[in-house]
């Protein structure tokens, strides 16, 4: 056995990714349709101000769903190894 063969996926990592990459696909056509059809009344810097606060939103949806993960794993891994 090699050493690939011995790791297991850590559980729950595959509906992270996949949120992960809806939420990053989901960002980036909201600012295109946001900018495209909904700001053209808007300054520059107010079409800006919105896009970064949807960056801040997703980064926090992605923040909080992967922090919880790395906590779970890192507990894991702290009782594996202090054995």
């Amino acid at each position: 056995m090699n050493q690939n063969e011995n790791q297991e996926i850590p559980p729950g990592l595959a509906p992270r990714v996949s949120v992960s990459i809806i939420v990053f696909f989901g960002l980036l056509i909201f600012s295109i349709i946001y900018v495209a059809f909904f700001a053209a009344s808007y300054s520059l810097f107010q079409k800006i101000a919105v896009i970064v606060v949807a960056i801040l939103v997703a980064t926090a949806i992605l923040g909080v769903i992967w922090a919880s993960w790395g906590i779970a794993l890192g507990k894991e891994w702290k009782d594996k190894s202090c054995k």
